[in-house]
């Protein structure tokens, strides 16, 4: 799985485990690569004559790489007996044993080892067993950063490779060597006047385990969202649960439905994220609940900033990770006025595929998705 289940007290690891075959011609993606991988003739992909180093597919990758000797993909039941844990050879059984303990493993961190793991022997000592680590020495985390400074000096000329000159006065200030705290690009005075609210948005937790799919049980945990407001912010604009509202941007407008809650801070609002549907996308009939209710913040989060002084639009991403802005969006609420009671923008439905519909049996489990008709 891509989200570990380990934590404070505990290392963990997890397998999924294929239990119905395709009825049609196709392949798992992680196959794919592989293949692709070796015919391209990859480093780690092939091995010294060029043959490919997994013929047997992500199962076998599963078992056998090693990102340095020891240290592989799966932490549980390693070695040629399955005794060891954390590091050890390749064990040929492994898959099996996890699918035996309900695909997980879990391994408890000494007594000793949970405190102060940085400086902890113990903890330490268990890491480099576990392959948390490379070398058993104290982790020291640097407020001061040399490699941004190193940018920070391209900027002020400094060195044999600098950045262009209109992006030199962006570097110098925000690659600065130690943290500090700047106003969002997007978030100057006249923004918090006509905008007053920070909106921010989370995936759902069971999505996180479903990326690339929209499962008919996932669909019951989360087929629709709302706009969580604070109950004082709600009153001041006549608002109650399920009423619906215009949420407001630079960039546009959506129409949601909220919910009221109690909160410490009055000027934030958020939603879950990923659950607003077009109307026919994942096969969903058009009246189903992720397109009339679900909805998204995307359409008030613009890709690029406004234009500096120079014109030039950078992207709307922090400027060092590159990661986009989300949380800097500002925004304001409006009531809606009675009509239509279902989320905006809409669009036109999708059209799905002849031979693509989903089959009766979908659609009585999921109350939305579109039947195959009958025959």
């Amino acid at each position: 799985m891509d989200r570990p289940i380990s934590d404070a007290d505990g290392t963990a690891d997890a397998i999924r485990q294929p239990v119905v075959a395709p009825d049609r011609d196709v392949r798992p993606f992680q196959d794919v690569l592989l293949a692709l991988g070796a015919r391209l003739g990859l480093p780690g992909m092939v091995d010294k004559r060029g043959n490919p180093r997994y013929p047997g597919g992500y199962r076998d990758y599963l078992l056998n790489h090693e990102r340095r000797p020891g240290i592989g993909m799966l932490a549980g039941w390693r070695g040629a007996n399955g005794i060891a844990q954390g590091s050890g050879p390749p064990n040929p059984d492994q898959l099996a044993r996890y699918i035996e303990h309900d695909c997980h493993w879990r391994s408890e961190i000494p007594a000793a080892a949970r405190y102060y793991k940085n400086v902890n022997r113990a903890y330490l000592d268990y890491a480099l067993k576990m392959g948390f680590v490379a070398v058993d020495e104290p982790i020291i985390l640097n407020l001061y950063c040399e490699e941004l400074q190193r940018f920070r000096l391209a900027a002020r000329g400094h060195g044999r490779v600098l950045p262009p000159e209109k992006h030199r006065r962006r570097i110098e200030t925000h690659f600065d060597p130690l943290p500090f705290w700047y106003r969002p690009f997007a978030g100057d005075a006249a923004a918090a006047e006509t905008f007053p609210l920070h909106a921010v948005t989370q995936r759902p937790m069971a999505m996180y385990h479903s990326w690339g799919s929209q499962n008919a049980w996932l669909r019951q945990i989360h087929g629709s969202n709302r706009l969580f407001v604070p109950r004082a912010l709600a009153a001041a604009h006549a608002l109650g649960d399920d009423d619906w509202a215009w949420v407001v941007s630079r960039n546009g407008r959506v129409k949601v439905r909220i919910k009221t809650m109690e909160a410490v801070n009055q000027a934030t609002i958020w939603t879950w994220n990923a659950i607003g549907k077009r109307a026919g996308a994942w096969n969903l009939a058009a009246g189903a609940a992720e397109s009339t209710e679900g909805f998204l913040l995307n359409h008030l989060i613009h890709e690029l900033l406004p234009p500096s002084e120079s014109g030039y639009r950078y992207g709307n991403a922090d400027p060092i990770t590159g990661q986009a802005a989300w949380y800097d969006l500002r925004v304001r609420l409006e009531k809606a006025a009675p009509g239509d009671q279902r989320t905006e923008p809409a669009f036109p439905p999708l059209h799905v595929p002849p031979g693509l519909e989903a089959p009766p049996a979908i659609l009585e489990f999921g109350k939305g998705f579109r039947a195959r008709p009958a025959p």
